[in-house]
């Protein structure tokens, strides 16, 4: 369960109800946003990606905050992209990546796998020099090799999206941030927190 957003007056916590609405509802444009973007760039297949994501607020010593981090693995490099091994063909963001391919990072036979059995999805069969079909699995040796060799291209679909929320996020929060150190005060005065000074 996500921690609740408090404002602190003196040693007292109180609750920040419009600052918490507000950092949710900022997580959930940037999770449409996120999603609109996977879908312009064709990156939707199985859906576990695209339902995956899930807008968190939360709040530590320094600030109050939102994330929206997919809960598959693969995410990051679907986001940054993968440089190849060979090149890599989709440019400086590629280049800026930290992922590579033939690094001995990740695991052994997992793009192998992910690419079978997205082309048994796909009901995608290259064709031979004979004209005929290939099988699945000789499709989807030559698409791992051509990955393998220029890598993936970046979508950015959580760090562009993130950044275009964040410049939005100042405006949002100091309104409702505004109005919650406001009740937070008002009320340290009310009853035994009261303190009144007499000349």
């Amino acid at each position: 369960m996500a921690k609740k957003i408090t404002i602190a007056v003196g040693k007292t916590n109180y609750p920040a109800p419009a600052t918490e609405k507000a950092l949710l509802k900022l997580g959930r444009q940037w999770r449409k946003n996120a999603r609109i973007s996977l879908r312009k760039q064709g990156k939707v297949n199985t859906g576990k990606l695209y339902n995956s994501m899930k807008p968190m607020v939360g709040q530590n010593q320094h600030s109050m905050y939102v994330t929206l981090t997919p809960k598959v693995p693969y995410w990051r490099f679907v986001d940054l992209g993968v440089r190849g091994k060979t090149s890599d063909k989709f440019g400086s963001q590629q280049r800026k990546s930290p992922f590579r391919f033939g690094s001995g990072k990740g695991p052994k036979g997992g793009l192998t796998k992910a690419i079978r059995g997205w082309v048994e999805r796909k009901r995608f069969q290259f064709k031979n020099e004979a004209g005929k079909f290939m099988s699945y699995e000789q499709t989807a040796f030559a698409v791992t090799r051509s990955i393998w060799n220029r890598g993936l291209k970046p979508t950015l679909f959580i760090s562009k999206t993130g950044d275009r929320i964040e410049k939005k996020a100042k405006a949002v929060l100091s309104v409702a941030y505004t109005s919650d150190l406001a009740a937070a005060i008002a009320q340290s005065l009310r009853g035994k927190n009261r303190k009144v000074t007499e000349e």
